[in-house]
């Protein structure tokens, strides 16, 4: 009897332990599936993450492609054939996954790169222009500090801030002394707020929610630079290294039109080319103009006591097309395009008359090549070629630095990645200014 109690006995406590075993080894397998279930999940998601980000790659070289191929392929009667193409191709697909390529400017969202050209630059403007943007947080004092910041000298404007206020504050740095060379490092500058700079687009992304007007990056930039290269990347004819009859076989003028302009370059420091139109003007001062029977202008002015030494719209357009003084490698401030700059952009440039900003926009968008020359601003009659020569250094009809922000989604569309490139299209190959992964 004691043996079979014995015997019931350890096959119970055989039992137990099997039971215990089965019951550990379903832990095991349970624990060992949902490891794998997150693993497979984890391996998911990074394979759609890496998806997304070449889809988002995809779409920043696809815009690359576009910008070279306005290089190669310039239309001159054409200003907007590249922007055409780059909202053509702003969205788009690959294999794996999909892009797709905004911005925002003023407000509004627009397919395609944004156009640095079309935000003031920081650097050319001056303290009336700052003032009349009136944007939240440029106050007077903060206006005075972004001058005292990239000015040369060590004098304090009257509510400004030099060496000593950042140096009493124990800041670990000093005022550049010299041109901004982004819109981020005005949060260096005594008294800007990184809310009134940024807004909603905290990354700087060109990607503010529609409608938002506020923050200053929307206006402005300090990327924009100007060098010496024709819109198909090469070098522009530089006025200070010929002599007169090189510049009037080059730019067909008569040798007192060669004299002119040589004089007149050697004579200009400021490297600011439209400054010829103080030659003046020989025909009709309209580009749209045509002669009368009579060799008066139907929609121009003809000057009948030009001098030999001035020149044709048609000479300015080419020389303003092709022609350089200075180091064609000197970088200058940007300009701003009147092809893409919003009306506040343009009456901030004309203060002198805003109304004429409108005329502007209604001038491109009553064309299908938009405005190609500076000198089709004459079209507009209460611009003066004394005006050009004034300002024209601060405008341009194309741009040459685009920012990309490009959104990739992986194909089943739950990972999102951004890519923001800042791109210079002056010459061939392309090069990228700055590369961001978000």
């Amino acid at each position: 009897m004691t043996s079979v109690m014995k015997h019931h006995s350890h096959r119970g406590s055989t039992l137990i332990l099997v039971i215990w075993a089965v019951a550990i080894l379903a832990i095991i397998v349970a624990g060992t599936q949902i490891v794998c279930f997150r693993m497979a999940a984890l391996g998911s998601k990074s394979l759609e993450r890496t998806q997304a980000r070449w889809a988002a790659r995809a779409g920043a070289e696809q815009m690359i492609s576009v910008l070279s191929y306005g290089i190669e392929n310039p239309n001159p009667d054409d200003a907007f054939q590249t922007l055409r193409l780059l909202e053509d191709y702003a969205e788009g697909q690959t294999a794996t996954g999909s892009w797709k390529i905004t911005h925002v400017l003023n407000g509004e969202e627009y397919l395609g790169p944004m156009d640095e050209s079309a935000k003031l630059n920081i650097n050319t403007m001056n303290t009336v222009e700052m003032q009349e943007l009136d944007l939240d947080g440029l106050s007077d004092d903060v206006i005075d500090a972004i001058i005292d910041w990239r000015d040369e000298d060590d004098e304090v404007s009257l509510l400004g801030a030099e060496a000593d206020y950042y140096q009493n504050r124990n800041k670990r740095y000093l005022p550049r002394n010299g041109d901004f060379r982004s819109i981020a490092e005005l949060e260096l500058v005594a008294g800007v707020w990184s809310e009134s700079l940024r807004g909603e687009d905290q990354r700087l992304l060109n990607q503010t929610p529609v409608g938002d007007m506020k923050g200053w990056g929307q206006y402005l930039t300090a990327l924009t630079y100007d060098i010496g290269y024709t819109r198909d990347g090469y070098p522009k004819f530089v006025f200070t290294d010929a002599d007169a009859s090189e510049i009037a076989e080059y730019f067909s003028l008569s040798a007192e039109q060669a004299e002119a302009v040589l004089q007149f370059a050697g004579n200009n420091d400021s490297g600011r080319l439209e400054e010829i139109f103080s030659l003046g003007v020989r025909g009709p001062q309209s580009s749209s103009g045509s002669r009368s029977g009579t060799g008066r202008s139907t929609s121009g002015i003809v000057d009948d006591s030009a001098e030999e030494g001035q020149l044709t719209l048609e000479q300015y357009r080419m020389i303003l097309a092709e022609g350089w003084i200075g180091d064609i490698q000197d970088r200058r401030p940007g300009r701003l395009n009147v092809n893409t700059a919003p009306i506040l952009a343009l009456e901030t440039i004309f203060l002198f008359d805003p109304s004429i900003a409108e005329e502007i926009v209604q001038l491109r968008e009553s064309r299908d090549g938009g405005i190609t020359s500076l000198v089709d601003l004459l079209d507009i009659s209460r611009i003066t070629p004394d005006i050009l020569a004034a300002i024209g250094h601060r405008l341009t009809t194309e741009g040459s630095l685009y920012a990309i922000t490009s959104r990739g989604r992986s194909s089943n569309g739950d990972i999102e990645t951004a890519i923001y490139m800042v791109v210079n299209r002056s010459t061939l190959p392309v090069q990228i200014l700055e590369y961001r992964e978000e």
